[in-house]
């Protein structure tokens, strides 16, 4: 006669775990439900403290739900951050801070963008706003409002390009 083989102990914890559930239904299952995410720009000067408060998000509070993920990138590359909504109310967003990530300039190869960065040249162009140049005359990015948005596109330009190189 053949013997019947043993159940596991976990097995057995699991049903009796599933059938104390206070509503009946297990809790661990297949997710039935969309998850929001975005991307959002932090502009440059505002820290990981800034976006963690609820009015900062005053101006998005009504397109997002709670369990929405907000993935944020420092509009310079300095850091990142995932932040995940516990709350939307008519003019806020209480978050919490899932992942942040600040990176490490120098590892990025710092040196090489600095030396890039002095190749290039940020000039005014009168009433039409700022251009970025690269070193052989070809205008990379026209129409800027300011210098410092010149800048920040040079910026994302040689990161984008050192990443780029590394791959």
């Amino acid at each position: 006669m053949a013997k019947k083989p043993a159940s596991s102990p976990a097995a057995a914890n699991a049903t009796a775990f599933v059938k104390t559930c206070p509503n009946g239904h297990s809790v661990f299952q297949l997710a039935s439900h969309v998850e929001s995410r975005f991307m959002v720009q932090i502009p440059d000067g505002d820290k990981l403290e800034d976006i963690c408060k609820p009015s900062y998000w005053a101006h998005h509070a009504a397109r997002v739900t709670p369990k929405s993920l907000l993935t944020c990138i420092d509009q310079r590359l300095r850091w990142e951050a995932d932040l995940r909504v516990l709350e939307a109310g008519r003019n806020y967003l209480r978050v919490a801070v899932v992942r942040h990530v600040d990176y490490d300039i120098k590892a990025l190869g710092r040196p090489e963008i600095e030396r890039l960065r002095s190749l290039h040249a940020i000039e005014s162009n009168g009433q039409n706003g700022w251009r970025v140049i690269d070193p052989d005359g070809i205008v990379l990015f026209a129409g800027l409002t300011t210098r410092i948005d010149a800048e920040c596109a040079l910026d994302t330009h040689l990161g984008t390009m050192n990443r780029q190189a590394a791959a």
